[in-house]
This record gives structure tokens, sequence and C-alpha cells, in this order.
């Protein structure tokens, strides 16, 4: 599941999750003249991978495309639960695996790089090996120090779903 999520100034991730999730009013009058309307996004069931797409870009009132850096927490856990009332989910924990990030000023031009958690071979292990791709390079890291780096860049971020 692919969501594009607003970005929060300053805020986190979960933030920008709970502000796509929020209820929001609609300029639309249906059929029955009803005056306002409203819409509320929720997950019915949660997917094994949730992928955030971090709105990194804009256009402005004069329709030029800019790229907006501001900074966003990132958070290596991420706790979901479905607001439908039919099912009695409780909250789901997703682990942060990957970051897609643009590095570059505007958004005419820069580049990509990936930075994934690094797993052993053993189920369940979760040290803190994290490797960055940068075209043919490719560097060992940590988790944490991804999560500093790229708080003004990150642009993908891939969640997975843990076990209870």
């Amino acid at each position: 599941m692919n969501l594009s999520l607003d970005l929060v100034p300053g805020g986190t991730v979960s933030q920008c999750l709970q502000e796509y999730l929020k209820e929001s009013q609609l300029e639309y009058r249906c059929e029955c003249d009803a005056e306002e309307s409203t819409q509320q996004m929720s997950f019915l069931t949660l997917p094994n991978v949730l992928i955030l797409q971090l709105k990194r870009f804009r256009f402005t009132e004069s329709f030029n495309l800019e790229k907006v850096d501001s900074p966003i927490l990132l958070s290596r856990e991420l706790m979901v639960k479905p607001a439908s009332s039919i099912t009695k989910q409780t909250m789901t924990r997703y682990s942060l695996v990957s970051i897609v990030s643009h590095l570059g000023s505007t958004a005419h031009s820069g580049h990509y790089i990936c930075d994934g958690a690094h797993r052993e071979q053993k189920p369940g292990d979760m040290t803190d090996r994290w490797l960055m791709y940068n075209d043919k390079d490719v560097s060992e890291t940590t988790g944490a120090s991804v999560c500093y780096l790229r708080q003004q860049t990150a642009y993908m971020l891939f969640y997975e779903k843990q076990n209870s």
C-alpha cells in the first residue's frame, strides 16, 4: 500500500500519517442538498508493507515546481491502528526497512539514493546494520544515522509489518 503524505513541518512520520487519516471537509453538495460533506480515510486491514511517500515537491502559486526540505523526524517504528470498528484489531507495529531520498536543492536537479536495513540470515535478527546504495557505491551505516541524516531528504519510506 502506498500513501502520499503531506509534510507536517517539524513533525514526525506518525503525525504526517495522522494528518492523512483525519476527517476533512469537502467542497461538495450532494443530490440530497446536504450543506456539509466530509471524508475520512481509514484502514480496514493493514498491509504487510506500508509505503509512505512524503510530498517533497509542490507547485507554487505561479505554477513553478519547488522542492520542500522541511525536516521530518523519521521513526524506526511506526504504530498503526485500523480506524474501523468492524475489526477489533489493536495497534500494529511496523519497522522501517528502507528509505529513498532525493539529494539536491531543486525539484529539477538532484540524485536519488536508497538506504536499507541489512539483516543477517537468522530470522528476528534486528541488528542496526544498514547499507547505503548510491549508484555503484555501497557503504555500511546504521539505522539511527540514516534517520538523522535523511530528515530533510527522505522521499519514500518503506515500513514492514512486525509479528506481534
